[in-house]
């Protein structure tokens, strides 16, 4: 899914302060989805010299906030229990993730079938940040 920002940096001509200043009214989330889609790098590489930082702060960010959920599905990998449940069969897998690490979820899906990639990290990343004042009690 490319959003109109991603459209315009791949098209032959390219006019860097057209694109700067697309990028300025697009929201927060938009500039988060281009990342966790990976295509940030080829607008960031479109947009004029002085005006690249604008980007590249919020990857730092964002890669800081990936960082931090590598290191704890590190450490949810290295627990016993869990590795003797990521051995076992899938139904008792699933219950020991809904009740330990519900939060995790997805990716602990993922890793249990060997396909959690760099690009699911960033997804989860952000959906984290984007969902993180959605949240109602009922």
């Amino acid at each position: 899914m490319v959003n109109r920002i991603g459209k315009y940096a791949t098209s032959d001509f390219v006019d860097d302060i057209e694109l700067l200043t697309m990028l300025f009214e697009l929201p927060e989330k938009d500039k988060m989805l281009m990342w966790s889609e990976g295509y940030i790098d080829l607008v960031i590489e479109k947009l004029p010299v002085y005006a690249r930082d604008i980007l590249e702060k919020r990857i730092e960010k964002w890669e800081d906030t990936k960082a931090y959920f590598e290191i704890q599905l590190n450490e949810i990998k290295q627990d016993q229990e869990f590795l003797a449940k990521l051995k076992g069969e899938r139904k008792e897998f699933a219950l020991f993730v809904m009740k330990r690490y519900p939060e995790f979820q997805s990716l602990l899906f993922l890793l249990y079938d060997g396909n959690l990639k760099e690009r699911d990290l960033r997804k989860f990343v952000y959906r984290r940040r984007v969902s993180s004042g959605k949240k109602y009690l009922h």
